[in-house]
Parts: structure tokens; sequence; C-alpha cells
């Protein structure tokens, strides 16, 4: 990992995770330690992306954990904080990646509970998506830029909290 405390003005080398994993992005948890989302390419009878977690800034990383709810493509993924409870909101977490099978079935995840589990989840593109990025703007509002149709379009999608979550959970 390499991480800036100031604003991206310098760099520094945090620690590595487990051999076996790559492609990786964090997200701030509320309690100030990071959570990893990496790909996984070593535990192919996992079939399920892996996640770590730093307590000190990124220094040193947890054992690497599954999780059952999110499909282990071969693939980069995106995880962004849509609110966070240091906001005074209810703290959720999102998730883009392939749903499978493969790099198919691009899927936006949530998680309200600090990354453990990913209960909520739709298809944001039915077809071949590969690579995606996930932002949230000042309204809450969420947009994604991903691959598609074997990566010869790129497309950017806007979307609410709202729409992911049917109309149950609002920012």
């Amino acid at each position: 990992v390499i991480f800036s405390d100031d604003q991206g003005q310098t760099w520094q080398l945090g620690g590595t995770s487990e051999v076996g994993t790559n492609e990786c992005e964090a997200v701030e948890l509320a309690d100030g330690s990071l959570l990893l989302s990496m790909r996984n390419y070593t535990y192919r009878e996992q079939k399920q992306r892996v996640f770590a977690v730093s307590q000190d800034a990124g220094v040193t990383w947890s054992k690497t954990q599954s999780s059952p709810d999110v499909h282990r493509t071969f693939c980069a993924s995106s995880i962004e904080h849509q609110t966070s409870d240091r906001s005074g909101g209810k703290d959720r977490i999102l998730y883009s990646g392939p749903g499978g099978p493969g790099r198919k079935n691009l899927t936006i995840r949530l998680s309200c509970d600090q990354g453990r589990t990913w209960p909520v989840a739709k298809v944001l593109y039915a077809g071949s998506a590969a690579y995606s990025d996930l932002i949230v703007f000042p309204d809450g509002s969420i947009g994604c830029l991903y691959e598609r149709d074997d990566y010869r379009k790129i497309t950017f999608a806007c979307f609410t909290l709202g729409w992911l979550t049917d109309g149950k959970d609002q920012p």
C-alpha cells in the first residue's frame, strides 16, 4: 500500500497484504481503521473477493478474509464510503465489481456494518463488464465508471441510494 497523509503532497510506503492479491483499494472505516478490498488470484477455490483491515493507518494488515457475499473475479473493483458515522449519518460502504459468472453483471453492493457483510446487491449492467470506479457526489448521488461489452465501451452511470435499495434506504 502507498498512502498520503497530507492530501497527496508526499507519499509513504505502507504494509503489504498476503501473497496472491493485487489491484486493491482501501476505504477508511468509522473507527479510523482501513478496509482493503483486493483482487484474489491465488485462492481460486474461494470464488470470493478478499478483504483485510489495518488498525495502524496501513503500516500492517490483518490476514485476508474472503466475503461470501462478494463474487471473486480476476478484476479490479471499487470501494467507497457513501456516508460515514463521523458525518452524523448511517455508515454505508459501496462496492462495485462484476457479480459473475466471470467478468459479467456489474454489481453494486452495500454494507452497513463496516464491510463485514454486503447484503444489498443490484446489477448495474447485465452484460460483460470489468474494471469499475465509484464516486459519491456531495448531494449523495453515486457515479460509476466501468468497462463493458468486452472492453469496447467505457460507460459512466449515475444512481442513488434509493435506486440501490429499492427505496428502503435514503441518505
